[in-house]
């Protein structure tokens, strides 16, 4: 490190460094002495590399945690846990871990329940344990309670509904993959052309678009292991994709932004009156697999859904001569549907 004279006559010391986040930044710490200046930006960087224990306070404690997590967990989560630890229990924020009482963070859960909604709260107290967890601190949660998280049963429209107002659309081709076919937004947002096989009928689900700080990342990979799969390709949407002009297999089949999509899919659906976000056509496709009886393996293939119930990966047997009536019974379905309009 070095200091500059100021033409006030005091010295600063420049300072580098990375935040808890991973974040390049830069401080710097000034006096009347370079000296002096030296010593505060020195106290500043040994700061940064002391080791936290249980009478760190719970925002420090949180921010340590995020930290250990980079790189591990998905970059959306990460971004989740930022917004938690800088916004969700304020009045805990500065106290010790070691000071941490039952009576203290019910007290942060009543403060927070007025302000926020059941599952946020539940979210953030989730972080909270696992902050604790990870700094092994001692405190009794047994006489917590957190606010009851209430079900909202939203009455979503039948796809004939969504494909009347759909058919022909700029996004018809995205709100079938979704509906259809059980993409993510990030799924159908990360779709290149080489993903297509026109020969087989095949579509590859093999990356997602992710929101970060610094705007949308294209990352390699989806969201779970199982979320990356293999689809048949439905004639009808084979052809919507083949109408779409590009030069590069690379170029992507979405021609707007993710966000630019879920608005206009949103602001077209409650002009006629229906309360439903993009994601919901996830949940209507997996209610039209419910309503034909398909067995769960393959509903959660399709739709690339984690869980416990599914013990092992089964894509070598995707496109069985089981699947592949799977595949034909939901097909059949919408392509009645679609050849009536």
């Amino acid at each position: 490190m070095k200091a500059r004279l100021l033409p006030s006559g005091k010295y600063s010391v420049p300072i580098n460094y990375y935040d808890e986040f991973g974040n390049r930044k830069q401080t710097s710490r000034t006096a009347a002495t370079e000296a002096k200046a030296l010593k505060l930006a020195q106290d500043f960087l040994d700061s940064k590399n002391t080791m936290l224990d249980d009478t760190t306070t719970l925002r420090d404690a949180t921010r340590c945690y995020i930290e250990t997590r980079v790189g591990i967990i998905q970059p959306t989560t990460i971004r989740t846990y930022i917004i938690l630890a800088e916004n969700a229990f304020r009045c805990l924020q500065k106290t010790r871990l070691c000071d941490l009482r039952p009576v203290d963070i019910q007290r942060a859960i009543s403060i927070e329940s007025k302000r926020a909604s059941p599952k946020y709260v539940k979210n953030a107290f989730g972080l909270f344990k696992s902050v604790l967890k990870m700094f092994e601190v001692d405190v009794n949660l047994s006489s917590v309670k957190l606010p009851k998280v209430v079900r909202k049963e939203k009455e979503l429209p039948e796809f004939a509904t969504i494909f009347d107002i759909f058919k022909g659309d700029d996004i018809e081709l995205y709100v079938l993959l979704a509906a259809w076919l059980s993409l993510r937004i990030g799924e159908v947002a990360g779709l290149q052309f080489q993903d297509v096989d026109e020969e087989q009928k095949l579509l590859h689900i093999r990356r997602t678009i992710i929101p970060t700080k610094s705007g949308n990342k294209l990352r390699e990979g989806c969201k779970t292991e199982k979320s990356a799969r293999t689809l048949q390709l439905p004639d009808y949407i084979l052809e919507l994709i083949k109408a779409i002009p590009h030069e590069n297999d690379t170029d992507q089949i979405l021609q707007i932004t993710p966000r630019a999509l879920y608005g206009r899919f949103k602001r077209r659906v409650e002009k006629y009156g229906i309360d439903m976000t993009f994601h919901d056509l996830r949940h209507l496709n997996a209610s039209v697999m419910l309503m034909l009886g398909i067995p769960d393996k393959y509903a959660m293939e399709r739709g690339g859904w984690a869980t416990d119930n599914i013990l092992k990966s089964v894509y070598q047997q995707t496109f069985s001569a089981e699947r592949l009536k799977v595949d034909a019974k939901i097909d059949d379905y919408f392509n009645s549907i679609v050849k009536k309009n």
